[in-house]
């Protein structure tokens, strides 16, 4: 048994190490980071470190709001399944009744919209970054369906943002709520969560906001422009020219652009008590619950750890450990949120750099990070 003292000594000695650990990522190049975990259902402890804004000297804290990009997929899908688990909707439906004009809605079910099967186009990669610009959902899914091919449902696992555009259109025709209000009543306030927002649909506390900033270094010549060995994933020509010098990128994707398949901003100990809250079933039932974590199918989604997808839920390699959660990246931000139910941790990290090149350091150099920190926690 350890004594009391003992105890403290262990975490305080943790939370060195911890610290170390990100002050490392920052001296290798990064601005900003935050980090936040639980064990045993412990409240989450957080650790920070650099700043959350470069040019006022500000520094991150715990409260300091990060976005998580991807990792709102998570909250969608649960709004989603939230939303069948009450009787509103049914997963396996076509979606032909909210989408009628559609092409394929009739074969293409609500729960493919959250499982990367529904062979909808994609609009990521297509979408012009303009800060001035306010987007609505559905002029996201017409970039889609302009710019890239739509395949059978049912198929292969293919990441797919277009879906989750959907699936919060569904999510407000269903409600009768925004999306964020929806998320907010049917996910976050249960959890009771205070520092996670939806800007696209929500007003939102932009005072609390850490800054972003962007690699975007010239090409070398004849580099390759494909995404998985590195070429830019955003079109950023005319909003932030080549340097080598890191760049405020924070209002170049606007919220809208992002809607329910990355707009929403939170701190590491909100996305732990998210994740935390979702293996307890405190928010759905196992059955639900089991629709989001089981039946997942193989996926390979270059430049990512991803293996497996669920609904709004992958399996990923970190430490020599299957955790499950989601990764996300948006300009100058990274995150991730996992949970591993063998060592019941759960962890999450944001940082406030980022990179359209899914191979550097800005973009990928975070989770060698987590593998440590899990390693340090775990012992």
């Amino acid at each position: 048994m350890y004594k009391t003292s003992d105890l403290e000594a262990k975490a305080e000695s943790m939370r060195e190490d911890l610290n170390a650990l990100l002050k490392t990522y920052l001296t290798d190049g990064a601005v900003g980071a935050s980090l936040a975990y639980a064990l045993n259902g412990a409240t989450p402890t957080a650790v920070t470190a650099g700043l959350a804004d470069r040019e006022h000297d500000v520094a991150v804290s715990p409260d300091r709001l990060f976005k998580i990009g991807s990792c709102t997929k998570t909250f969608v899908a649960a709004a989603l399944v939230k939303l069948a688990q009450d009787g509103k909707l049914d997963l396996g439906a076509p979606i032909a009744s909210w989408f009628p004009d559609l092409p394929g809605a009739k074969e293409i079910s609500a729960r493919q919209l959250i499982n990367h099967r529904s062979g909808l186009p994609e609009f990521e990669y297509y979408i012009p970054m303009d800060p001035s610009r306010q987007w609505t959902p559905q002029q996201l899914v017409d970039i889609a369906f302009a710019s890239d091919k739509q395949k059978a449902p049912g198929g292969p696992a293919v990441y797919n943002n277009t879906g989750y555009v959907l699936a919060g259109m569904v999510i407000e025709a269903v409600s009768g709520q925004s999306l964020g209000g929806y998320v907010r009543s049917a996910v976050l306030q249960p959890l009771g969560l205070e520092n996670t927002w939806s800007p696209a649909t929500e007003a939102f506390p932009e005072k609390s906001m850490v800054r972003g900033y962007y690699h975007r270094p010239p090409p070398a010549a004849n580099a390759p422009t494909d995404i998985a060995s590195g070429g830019e994933m955003w079109r950023m020509d005319g909003v932030l020219p080549y340097s080598d010098a890191l760049q405020d990128s924070s209002d170049s994707f606007p919220f809208g652009a992002a809607y329910g398949c990355g707009d929403m901003v939170s701190t590491p100990s909100d996305m732990v008590s998210f994740i935390r809250g979702l293996f307890s079933g405190k928010l759905l039932s196992p059955p639900f619950f089991s629709g989001m974590f089981e039946h997942r199918v193989p996926a390979s989604f270059p430049g990512t750890r991803m293996r497996e997808t669920g609904a709004g839920m992958f399996q990923s390699a970190y430490a020599d450990r299957a955790f499950y959660g989601h990764q996300g990246s948006i300009p100058g931000y990274v995150a991730v949120m996992l949970h591993d139910p063998e060592s019941s941790l759960t962890i999450a990290m944001t940082s406030n750099v980022g990179s359209g090149n899914r191979l550097s350091f800005q973009a990928s150099g975070l989770h060698p990070v987590v593998d440590k920190a899990i390693q340090i926690i775990l012992g």
